[in-house]
């Protein structure tokens, strides 16, 4: 009676630990493929884009008429841009920005509607996506030339 409730034991603890061992493979299964499917959407998104992204990190001189106080243009394309600026602004509302690029010394204007915001690392900041009305076409040629 008691060899057989040893053997249960153990059968029963051997059980258990290939139930364990299973779901740890199966959680690190999960994270690879998540990686994997994380890196395919970014491609994916990246082949969406309707025009070359420029990264610029330039300084904002007006922001919808007021001074840019430290906002900045992170990228850059003909169709948006991504901006960091120090208030979020309303999903969809309007937005004019006025900036000059490294190579220009005229004050470039744009005018277009913000679709996305979220905050930036920095306390206070946020991240903003702005889509353009049209397409600047202009500026499109303006950081080719600059960024060849």
């Amino acid at each position: 009676m008691a060899d057989q409730k040893k053997k249960t034991d153990a059968e029963s603890l051997a059980q258990a630990e290939e139930k364990a061992a299973a779901e740890a493979r199966k959680a690190r299964n999960y994270l690879v493929n998540k990686e994997i499917l994380v890196k395919m959407t970014k491609k994916k998104a990246e082949k969406l884009r309707k025009a070359r992204r420029f990264v610029v990190n330039r300084e904002v001189l007006e922001v919808n008429g007021k001074t840019g106080t430290g906002a900045q243009i992170i990228d850059l394309s003909m169709n948006g841009a991504r901006l960091r600026l120090p208030f979020c602004p309303p999903f969809m509302s309007q937005i004019t920005l006025k900036f000059t690029l490294q190579t220009d010394t005229k004050v470039l204007s744009v005018v277009g509607r913000v679709i996305w915001s979220r905050h930036a690392l920095d306390k206070g900041w946020h991240e903003v996506g702005v889509q353009f009305y049209q397409n600047y076409w202009e500026l499109d040629q303006l950081l080719r030339l600059e960024y060849r």
